[in-house]
């Protein structure tokens, strides 16, 4: 019978270390033992751990600090933006399409938010209110509180899940919020936040889940306004 070969090696290791992750042998912010004591006790050389743990970083399943070794990583989604920003720039993908899906995902949450928030919660999100609220704040400053906003709010629904499906949809829209925010204002951000933010507070779903339909469809409207202005622009010669 063949020896395996060192990719297959590879392979072996890294499923292993990603089965005792996902599992939670391995819990979030464990350190994993030391790259010779993983070779002594799965046999294999330390390219081969080192080309595994590369891997599971690159998954966003660990992360490795100079000096004090490699540990497991918390969820983060970063791998699912990656593949959303790949499916946005290598086909016909669109902003308008990422908004058909933000629709019913965000009106649930803002309803959940709403049912669930604690005061903490709360405090959370008014003080991105103050930022958003502020002319004299950097166009930079009201992108992150606008999305810290939606972040936030997603938290509060206390399910888990949510956080994770709403971050890679709003790290593509980084770049969407910048043109929505420098052409129609923060100010206009800052009241529908405003209005979903009452209903939260009042702990009322239906109200937030309303404001929150209302506020997403703007901003999809006003993305519609700004792609038919960018394509209407005649192109330099």
């Amino acid at each position: 019978m063949p020896l395996p070969t060192v990719q297959q090696r590879v392979a072996e290791v890294t499923s292993r270390l990603e089965r005792a992750i996902v599992s939670g042998e391995l819990a979030v912010g464990e350190y994993l033992p030391a790259e010779r004591t993983l070779c002594e006790q799965l046999a294999v050389s330390r390219s081969v751990v080192r080309e595994a743990l590369g891997r599971l970083a690159s998954l966003g399943l660990v992360e490795s600090r100079h000096g004090s070794g490699t540990r497991v990583a918390s969820p983060s989604g970063r791998e699912i933006s990656v593949g959303y920003e790949r499916l946005m720039r290598g086909s016909d993908a669109s902003l308008e399409d990422l908004a058909v899906v933000r629709l019913p995902l965000e009106t649930t949450i803002a309803a959940l938010a709403a049912t669930n928030r604690s005061e903490s919660d709360l405090a959370r999100l008014e003080k991105t209110q103050q930022i958003l609220s502020n002319p004299r704040k950097s166009l930079a400053a009201h992108v992150k509180a606008d999305g810290a906003f939606h972040s936030i709010l997603a938290e509060a629904t206390g399910n888990q899940f949510l956080p994770l499906v709403l971050t890679p949809i709003h790290d593509v829209l980084i770049e969407s919020r910048l043109r929505t925010l420098r052409r129609y204002g923060a100010a206009l951000a800052c009241a529908h936040h405003e209005k979903i933010l009452d209903a939260i507070r009042e702990q009322d779903p239906a109200a937030a889940a309303l404001a929150m339909r209302e506020h997403l469809t703007v901003n999809s409207r006003h993305l519609q306004e700004l792609s038919r202005q960018i394509s209407a622009k005649p192109r330099p010669r």
